[in-house]
């Protein structure tokens, strides 16, 4: 029985359920009928990288052509012969002789015509290095009669020759998940992967930086979950700042505050920086939590002005908060658009304001 890390971990993990692909699943259950092949196609499965299009096909073909062979052949960054060795060693379960490429083209034509399970290719990340091999691959198809469904990155299509339309029959594009369904797919994956449950909010939360850090990329959640996973082992949930640090130390979502920020930082007027300030007090305070509403904001802020000495005026505060979230210091959630949240540590936010004002005074 595979550990429940097993679903962050291992590469050839498929989920029970595959959210809010019905439609998707639906339109490849019309074009290959389970068991009937009378009328074999060539899909083309076509999206961003890291949006799930490898595994809608085998999650489509466990659960609807159990009675096939479904040899995944990586096209990726391998030439012909590389292609068609690694799909006769797929189909005979050895490895295939090293022949030269005419041969094992003709050895795979011979294995394909003698098959007596039905088989459906499952052709995989193909790019424009093997576009020739891939047409060739879909014409071999469509002599011998045998189905198959293919990935490519977004746009791929406009790379094939013309010719090569007679042999492809459908071309199908993932969209990019929307907000909620996002954070419904790290939410069933959270549930299956973590011992500890994690509250709803800290789920809401790692959603929320995906959406805002990695265009809604399945491939980045389960990325950002399994630098996470050691972390809860060793506490009931996690942190605000453990997520935070975690998530700036990604070497996938390519963040650096620093660099990114610091000279819109410079450049925040005196609303801002106390509204800064106030936020990052906030956080420091109470280090459970992973959102500021908007009401604890503002009150948050006239604390912090009155502490000063700030006599902020009407309309400083609704002004203060948009230059922050400008410059992205201070972020909406997306789920509960009341609630912010910030991608710099509670201290790092006080710091910044120290450092702000004291230049301030010197000067």
């Amino acid at each position: 029985m595979l550990s429940r890390s097993s679903s962050l971990f291992d590469p050839g993990y498929l989920p029970d359920r595959l959210l809010h692909r019905e439609q998707e699943l639906s339109t490849l259950s019309k074009l290959i009928p389970s068991g009937d092949f009378a009328q074999p196609v060539n899909i083309l499965v076509h999206g961003s990288f890291g949006i799930g299009r490898t595994t809608l096909l085998r999650f489509f073909g466990v659960h609807q052509l159990g009675c096939c062979r479904q040899p995944l052949v990586t096209f990726r960054m391998k030439s012909a012969s590389e292609i068609v060795w690694d799909t006769l060693t797929a189909l005979v379960g050895s490895p295939a002789p090293s022949d030269p490429l005419p041969e094992l083209w003709s050895s795979l034509k011979r294995i394909l015509r003698k098959a007596e399970t039905p088989i459906v290719f499952i052709l995989d990340d193909v790019d424009q290095n093997s576009v020739e091999t891939y047409c060739k691959y879909l014409a071999i198809c469509k002599e011998l009669g045998i189905p198959s469904m293919s990935t490519a990155p977004r746009y791929f299509q406009r790379l094939l020759p013309a010719t090569i339309s007679q042999h492809l029959d459908y071309s199908l594009e993932l969209q990019p998940y929307s907000d909620h369904e996002l954070l419904d797919i790290i939410a069933d994956r959270v549930s299956a992967a973590f011992p500890v449950p994690l509250d709803p909010s800290t789920v809401e939360f790692v959603a929320d930086l995906i959406c805002l850090l990695d265009y809604q990329r399945p491939a980045t959640a389960i990325e950002l979950l399994r630098m996470l996973y050691p972390i809860v082992g060793e506490y009931s949930n996690l942190t605000a700042d453990q997520i935070r640090q975690t998530c700036l130390s990604s070497g996938t979502l390519h963040y650096d505050f620093w660099s990114d920020h610091m000279a819109g930082v410079s450049n925040l007027d005196a609303p801002a920086v106390l509204l800064l300030q106030a936020a990052g007090e906030y956080f420091l305070n109470n280090p459970g939590r992973l959102y500021v509403s908007k009401p604890c904001l503002f009150s948050q802020y006239g604390q912090v002005c009155e502490r000063t000495g700030f006599s902020p005026s009407s309309g400083q505060f609704p002004r203060a908060l948009n230059e922050l979230l400008f410059q992205d210091l201070l972020l909406r959630s997306r789920y509960s658009p009341d609630n912010y949240f910030t991608l710099l540590p509670a201290q790092n936010c006080v710091e910044v304001v120290e450092l702000l004002l004291g230049d301030a005074e010197e000067c």
